[in-house]
């Protein structure tokens, strides 16, 4: 099974985080008793750089493979290549969504890898994603042709499996939840009772705080300037 991640620009990326904070605020690690420093928001690029590859590690100890990662930022998609995923330069489109770039990433995957059948579509935001809980909504989704985890808010999308020949855009965004379930996509665990990890992306100063709470990967870890980095960022506490 493959993975299809996308960024944007990184100048251009999580601009509501950027918003929301001003600086970032050190919070309270568990188990670590410290608090992190502020992180000027001018040096965001490097937390959303940080909690892609966190994610991506988390996706890669999983098993999945390919992890395809669609971006036009050259800064991604070099530090994509380093960490052994597949770099996707994305076409230039006038529409900002990010759906035509996950449908491009899923054209990728069956074209050159006919082989495989299925696709996850993953939010690149989510520091504190875990393989074991990534392991286990796969084995959920195991009879399904199409699966979704909503976010924690219940709107969003966080993550999104169907088959790899489907060549329509998601629909990720505002409301995506429902529309995915209005498209025939299965949620798993809809009364939220699973995966919190999974269902933190980070668009907020309070999104970054309950990912903190939760345990974020090395990257974000250095990132944010906190200590106490786990040794297997993929199956961090």
């Amino acid at each position: 099974m493959a993975a299809v991640l996308v960024v944007k620009h990184l100048a251009a990326a999580k601009t509501r985080l950027a918003a929301s904070l001003g600086t970032i605020p050190g919070a309270s690690v568990a188990g670590a008793g410290a608090r992190g420093p502020v992180m000027p928001i001018g040096e965001h690029r490097e937390l959303v750089l940080a909690m892609l590859l966190d994610t991506a590690a988390a996706v890669r100890a999983a098993g999945l493979a390919p992890i395809v990662v669609v971006s036009p930022d050259d800064e991604v998609l070099a530090a994509i290549t380093a960490a052994g995923a597949q770099p996707l330069r994305e076409r230039p489109r006038s529409d900002p969504s990010l759906n035509h770039a996950y449908a491009q990433g899923t054209a990728w995957v069956h074209a050159q890898r006919p082989g495989v059948r299925q696709v996850l579509m993953v939010q690149a935001d989510l520091p504190a994603a875990r393989a074991a809980s990534i392991r286990e909504v796969l084995d959920a989704a195991n009879d399904l042709a199409e699966a979704l985890v909503s976010d924690a808010g219940g709107d969003g999308t966080a993550l999104l499996l169907r088959h790899a020949h489907v060549d329509r855009p998601p629909r990720f965004g505002i409301g995506s939840a429902a529309a995915h379930r209005g498209g025939g996509a299965v949620e798993l665990d809809p009364g939220h009772a699973r995966w919190p990890d999974l269902r933190t992306d980070v668009d907020t100063a309070a999104d970054l705080d309950a990912a903190i709470a939760l345990g974020v990967g090395p990257h974000t870890r250095r990132a944010l300037g906190l200590g106490g980095v786990p040794d297997s960022p993929a199956e961090h506490p």
